[in-house]
């Protein structure tokens, strides 16, 4: 389903009838924009002047039994819409969102690609760029879509800075086109450090034999992943350096990773080689060549973030 005006959204949302279950109730109104069984996938009325196209992946209002990240705040579930449809005094206008920061939101992506308008389509690549490829007044345009630092602070239960603002806003015309509002966002990826790169393969490699010839020893299971995780948390404890509550290769300190990668007797290695393993499918069945090759991609991928052996650039 896509929505080319905001006459249209509101016209979908008045004909879908909300859910009924053990879960919610009509005062819950969850009103799903397309199939019923995704419901957090749905449309959501802030007022009469405003409509949240919602994904389900930030700030969810749901009943926490069958959300899926249910944060129960409204307003940052409406600053963090993939998509919102307002009519303001002058006409009427979209704004889309991006994931945040450090994450490939494949949800988002997927959701931005089925519900944006027939003339405003979300693009994307490996190189880390996103955009809107959008038909104006004068053609065809491609608008920067740039990811958010814009978070949730679990702890504080509020976002964990201001809102940076990072959407993009365009004016919906009475022809079909799209006329952006406010100044361009740059264009940003990722790309590989090659000099870096070059100067930690061999202990990359290194690591990753080691790691290999212990995988059958090493419990990866959700219990040992607990032990090992508890052995991390205790280790920077007693380092004092911050250890995040749900530990993975990628959460560990980018310092603290190099440290276990470049010295072999350091006390968190085999921990770390554990996560590792469990993280790129490390012990499942290698039955061919390919199989090996996944494996080893993931791995070196893995390695690429938590040695920060990736730079940002305009791309």
């Amino acid at each position: 389903m896509r929505f080319d005006t905001f006459n249209q959204v509101v016209a979908w949302y008045e004909q879908t009838k909300p859910i009924l279950s053990k879960h919610h109730k009509a005062e819950d109104n969850i009103r799903p924009i397309g199939a019923r069984n995704r419901k957090w996938e749905r449309i959501k009325k802030v007022d009469a002047e405003t409509y949240l196209l919602l994904d389900g992946c930030y700030g969810n209002t749901m009943s926490t039994t069958s959300s899926r990240n249910g944060y129960g705040d409204a307003q940052y579930e409406q600053d963090m819409a993939p998509i919102m449809w307002k009519r303001e005094a002058d006409g009427d206008y979209i704004y889309i969102r991006n994931g945040v920061v450090g994450s490939a939101h494949m949800s988002r992506y997927q959701f931005l690609h089925w519900y944006m308008p027939n003339n405003a389509r979300f693009k994307y690549n490996q190189s880390g760029k996103h955009w809107v490829h959008a038909m104006t007044p004068t053609g065809h345009e491609e608008f920067p879509l740039p990811k958010t630092i814009y978070t949730w602070d679990y702890t504080l239960k509020k976002p964990s800075i201001e809102d940076d603002g990072k959407r993009l806003k365009f004016r919906a015309n009475e022809d079909g086109t799209f006329a952006r509002v406010g100044e361009a966002f740059k264009m940003e990826g990722t790309a590989i450090d090659k000099d870096l790169k070059r100067q930690w393969k061999p202990k990359i490699d290194a690591f990753y034999m080691q790691a290999a010839a212990f995988a059958p020893m090493l419990d990866t299971t959700w219990h040992g992943r607990n032990v090992y995780g508890n052995t991390i948390r205790d280790w920077c404890k007693e380092h004092k350096i911050a250890a995040a509550y749900y530990i993975s290769v990628g959460s560990m300190p980018t310092e603290l990773v190099r440290q276990i990668v470049e010295q072999e007797d350091h006390e968190l290695r085999i921990p770390t080689m554990a996560f590792a393993i469990h993280q790129i499918g490390g012990k499942r069945t290698i039955l061919t060549k390919e199989d090996l090759s996944h494996i080893k991609s993931a791995y070196n991928r893995l390695m690429n973030r938590a040695l920060g052996l990736y730079t940002t650039k305009e791309v």
